[in-house]
């Protein structure tokens, strides 16, 4: 693509069970990004696969019993190798796995074990960024998240570290962005111009 509009697809990691529909299905020739939906955040506060056998584990043609890396994360390597144009992220968190976040931006250790975890998660799985689906700090979500009023500035600190640890990395320049709610009370919630400054 010659582009410079960014065109960004999701792919959900479960897009392979009942509706049969692959990595390799996707029309990458027409989009410059793609989110990888989920990965978790563990009760020790790292990433967590969000499906392995999905993420890693499933064979695909041309898979081998006994190599290391399959599932999806190895076709999306597949098809950046095709199309070197598009740039992939995982996704973290979405409704059902933002139950760890508040404690995971909580304090200055805790952000810096997820950051630490996020930039080994990316350079072992071959993504370009990390991009956060916190649903959602101070309010609302599932009922079993915790919540807490300084998550609005702890978020600010979360991604502060990520890049910062993103950019100390020398292979690549990572990415890191967000996705936020659009209603009024999601926005009340975050503090949007202190997240700016760490995104892309």
């Amino acid at each position: 693509m010659t582009s410079d509009r960014i065109i960004l697809a999701y792919f959900t990691a479960w897009s392979v069970y009942d509706s049969a529909h692959y990595v390799a299905n996707i029309p990458a020739d027409k989009i410059t990004h793609i989110n990888y939906a989920f990965a978790n955040i563990g009760t020790d506060g790292r990433i967590a696969l969000g499906d392995s056998w999905a993420d890693t584990d499933k064979p695909f043609d041309g898979d081998t019993w006994d190599q290391p890396l399959r599932g999806n994360f190895n076709q999306l390597i597949k098809l950046k190798a095709k199309y070197p144009h598009v740039r992939t992220f995982i996704f973290i968190g979405g409704w059902s796995g933002s139950t760890n976040f508040s404690d995971a931006a909580l304090t200055d250790q805790s952000r810096s074990t997820f950051a630490t975890s996020c930039v080994e998660f990316v350079a072992k799985y071959n993504f370009d960024g990390v991009d956060l689906d916190w649903e959602y700090p101070v309010s609302g979500g599932l009922d079993s998240n915790t919540h807490r009023p300084e998550d609005k500035q702890n978020y600010v600190l979360l991604l502060k570290e990520l890049r910062r640890q993103l950019d100390a990395q020398t292979d690549k320049k990572y990415l890191l962005t967000v996705a936020t709610g659009a209603a009024s009370q999601r926005i009340s919630d975050l503090d949007l111009l202190g997240m700016a400054s760490y995104l892309d």
